[in-house]
């Protein structure tokens, strides 16, 4: 760390010390005390008090050696303004995802805009199906693939989102198979596993996930520690989840050890 550029933080009261470690937070995914020491001139002992104290408040969650903000609820985003959210991160993310793709395969592909990012990375297979909700992937399928097979699902169109939903939809995944479901999820954290706005999006990508040979989770590293209104999978029920370099080391070390694959793009 740079402590040339933290000068101005020391000999703080306690106070204003506890208020910009929550300023910290509110644009990093963990603060470590070592780092805080040094930062704020004072001992370990000093402000693993401090995270006791903000953490006693509900303003914190103290981990191994630091602390993590508290759990928020992910905002839904329409599908035009998501587009343009993390746009590197998640054309990564549909790069590595297009890679898994192969000849032959049938492929699930739910609505979001990091799924329309692995349409728009897939190489020119000459034998793929692929089955979706989403009218934008439909459009880029055709535009990118004309030789890709395009089932479109039908149900109650979603203003605003450009997918189809309700219980017609989840009807028809019912009666098909895939080799592979790649299922977008507006949240995750390990109490809550991944989650989703509606109901109805949850029953969806639930089912895409039970009527495929393997599952993938596409998700940016923004969303990890928020939940949203209905969890459809736990992480051991994915074989693999797809995410960007943004993802915080403390939470890659414990997908590591859950046996789910992490790949990061």
């Amino acid at each position: 760390m740079d402590t040339e550029k933290y000068t101005g933080d020391r000999n703080l009261f306690a106070e204003e010390r506890r208020r910009r470690i929550l300023d910290m937070l509110s644009s990093d995914s963990r603060v470590l005390v070592s780092d805080l020491s040094e930062r704020f001139g004072v001992s370990a002992a000093t402000l693993r008090n401090d995270l006791r104290d903000l953490e006693g408040a509900g303003l914190l969650r103290r981990t191994h050696g630091g602390a993590v903000p508290i759990e928020t609820k992910a905002v839904e985003l329409s599908a035009d303004i998501a587009q343009a959210e993390n746009s590197n991160a998640k054309s990564a993310i549909g790069r590595a995802a297009a890679a898994r793709v192969e000849e032959g395969d049938v492929i699930f592909c739910d609505s979001g805009s990091t799924t329309v990012e692995m349409i728009r990375a897939l190489p020119a297979l000459q034998d793929l199906t692929v089955i979706t909700n989403d009218a934008t992937i439909v459009f880029e399928t055709e535009q990118r693939l004309p030789s890709c097979r395009i089932i479109a699902l039908g149900g109650i169109v979603r203003n605003g989102f450009h997918y189809t939903m309700g219980a017609a939809t989840v009807d028809q995944v019912s009666r098909l198979s895939a080799t592979k479901a790649f299922v977008a999820s507006s949240a995750f954290s390990f109490d809550r596993g991944f989650s989703t706005h509606t109901v109805d999006l949850s029953l969806f990508k639930r089912k895409l996930i039970e009527r495929s040979r393997e599952a993938y989770v596409l998700m940016d590293a923004s969303k990890f520690g928020t939940f949203a209104t209905s969890t459809f999978a736990a992480l051991d029920e994915v074989d693999a989840l797809i995410t960007d370099s943004g993802i915080d080391g403390k939470v890659r070390a414990l997908i590591d050890e859950s046996g789910t694959e992490l790949v990061v793009a």
